[in-house]
């Protein structure tokens, strides 16, 4: 699809909807394949056609329009409906739009972690049933986070609804972000809630997890998905509309954008996720009418945006603040997040987390580790009528 919008040859755009339509029909490609490779498959650890026989874990086992939930390989589920969700908007297909609405919500809403995680099994790295997260066995892999966040951009581009954004967010500062350690040579494959590492290497149900980052991986494929998603960053900050700018994140940057009547040029600075104000300030010489749309996160429900000191109108549609006028150098947007310390509860239905709390400030999920907690994390308890006080930072995490 990108290929198509690059050449805008029709071709190509045909050729994926071919891809797609054909996924999980009679008679199947898979075991045609299968037959002309005289009954052998590449992953030949678990018997040759494990892979033919478990077309779910391919998630051809139906019709993508038949299909009701998120299932199979994780990351190949993302990377699929990223696909679908882009050829549904430039083929104005409905029937392909309300197929990555139906998944997307039984994804979001069933099988994704407090930390942007997604596939909580390590047996195929999949998705499992509905509500089945647990937080020490889990795989949570990091290239299913960026896949996640692909589909969230592709989304948004498909219609400009706060939800994708706020999940996107989720996973790019708990999950890809945690994936790659500061000095960038050392990477986390797996994503786990949970680890008592003294248990790993007697206990074989968790040897795909690893207490600290790797150097490197025998399948090496999240260390530069991660380096490929955090320097295409700014498809993901901005969703840009024939109508709008949407701002999706507020990552420090600076851009301009061709818009109807001119350049739109701004900058975004605040030290976000730390401080709890943005500015954003526009760079335009000449000036050029548009609307900018900010997205107000879910995790604050007492956004406030003033222009130039000012209180601005709120029309707020399905979680943008919306505001249109003749933008000019100099013209400032203050945007306030309030960043209180949030006790977060999980789904009742969703048994391995009964009776935990999770603690988040803005978007991040923060964790408690045996450095500075000792190594009985389990015994440690919240009580309700504690206070939280917030510490500045040092170096990196300087508040």
């Amino acid at each position: 699809m990108r290929l198509y919008e690059v050449t805008e040859q029709p071709r190509y755009m045909t050729l994926a909807s071919y891809f797609i339509g054909q996924r999980g029909t009679q008679p199947h490609f898979y075991d045609e394949e299968y037959e002309k490779r005289g009954q052998t498959s590449y992953w030949h650890t678990y018997g040759p056609a494990w892979m033919v026989k478990d077309k779910a874990y391919s998630q051809a086992h139906l019709p993508i329009s038949q299909q009701q939930t998120a299932i199979g390989h994780a990351v190949r589920f993302v990377y699929l409906m990223t696909g679908v969700a882009h050829l549904a908007r430039l083929s104005n297909d409905e029937g392909k739009r309300q197929d990555c609405l139906r998944l997307w919500k039984n994804m979001a809403q069933r099988q994704l972690y407090i930390t942007g995680g997604i596939g909580s099994q390590s047996s195929g790295e999949a998705f499992s049933s509905d509500y089945d997260l647990p937080n020490d066995s889990v795989y949570a892999e990091s290239c299913a986070s960026i896949g996640l966040m692909m589909f969230a951009r592709r989304m948004l581009e498909m219609e400009a609804d706060s939800q994708y954004a706020d999940v996107m967010e989720r996973a790019l500062y708990n999950t890809v972000l945690g994936g790659m350690a500061l000095d960038g040579k050392h990477f986390f494959y797996v994503n786990p809630l949970e680890v008592h590492p003294k248990s790993l290497k007697f206990n074989h149900i968790y040897d795909h997890v690893k207490p600290i980052r790797q150097r490197w991986f025998g399948c090496a494929c999240c260390p530069p998905n991660i380096a490929r998603v955090l320097t295409s960053l700014g498809h993901y900050i901005y969703t840009p509309r024939a109508d709008a700018l949407y701002i999706n994140m507020y990552v420090g940057n600076s851009m301009e954008i061709p818009v109807e009547n001119g350049a739109l040029k701004l900058r975004i600075s605040g030290n976000y996720p730390w401080h709890e104000q943005v500015k954003i300030a526009i760079d335009s010489v000449q000036p050029v009418r548009h609307t900018l749309a900010l997205r107000l996160p879910d995790w604050c429900p007492e956004a406030k945006v003033t222009l130039n000191g000012l209180e601005v109108e709120q029309d707020i549609r399905k979680g943008y603040l919306h505001i249109r006028r003749t933008w000019q150098e100099g013209d400032t947007i203050t945007l306030t997040l309030p960043m209180p310390v949030r006790r977060v509860y999980g789904n009742p239905l969703a048994r391995h987390v009964a009776g935990k709390v999770a603690i988040q400030r803005g978007p991040l999920v923060y964790c408690l580790e045996q450095a500075d907690n000792g190594e009985e994390l389990h015994n440690l308890w919240l009580p309700k009528e504690s206070e939280f006080r917030v510490f500045e930072g040092k170096g990196l995490f300087c508040a």
